[in-house]
């Protein structure tokens, strides 16, 4: 696995069970449940895209209750099912995150697009383990989420390394209006 790069995208929705359902005919692969994340109010399901990169599906978990907050990756806001955004995996994620952070405000001039801070996340998975993890503020979402948030799995073995990789991820891109101007942040 590499320590740094693309380490998984984002599929936000509405509804997870209707998700995974659509997707598993549509990618002809069944997803693996991920599980929770306590007090944020969603669940998850993965699919492995190859070695190190996985599609994350995140939407509300019932069994939780709802958050003080909005949930991450705007899952509250949405009516539909969508790619929201993307995971670049460093093992710097502060570093990282002043890199992005300095060429964001050279391309928009706006100092308030930001990764913002680090939080320490976990997960309770479905065989009782708990997976934890560093990551940039997954409710920024710069750019729209064209700018990837940043992940740090430190000693915890990504979920990437227990999935099987039935699908393969052949090419991301993004689009923006203003390319140009957004390519140096995508380059840092």
């Amino acid at each position: 696995m590499m320590e740094r790069g693309l380490d998984h995208l984002v599929y936000a929705t509405p509804d997870l069970d209707a998700s995974v359902e659509e997707l598993s005919e549509r990618f002809g692969t069944e997803p693996v449940p991920g599980g929770t994340h306590p007090g944020w109010g969603t669940r998850n399901a993965l699919i492995g895209l190859g070695a190190g990169i996985y599609l994350e599906i995140i939407g509300p978990d019932p069994s939780q209750p709802d958050p003080e907050g909005a949930r991450p990756f705007l899952i509250d806001d949405l009516t539909d099912a969508r790619l929201v955004t993307w995971a670049y995996r460093h093992p710097d994620p502060e570093s990282m995150r002043d890199t992005v952070d300095l060429a964001l405000r050279d391309a928009t001039g706006d100092q308030r697009v930001q990764l913002g801070p680090i939080r320490s996340m976990s997960r309770n998975r479905p065989d009782g383990g708990t997976l934890r993890w560093r990551l940039s503020d997954p409710m920024a979402l710069p750019v729209g989420g064209i700018v990837p948030f940043v992940i740090d799995w430190a000693r915890t073995p990504p979920p990437s390394t227990a999935l099987a990789h039935e699908c393969q991820l052949l090419e991301l891109v993004v689009s923006h209006p203003d390319a140009d101007t957004l390519q140096p942040v995508l380059d840092a």
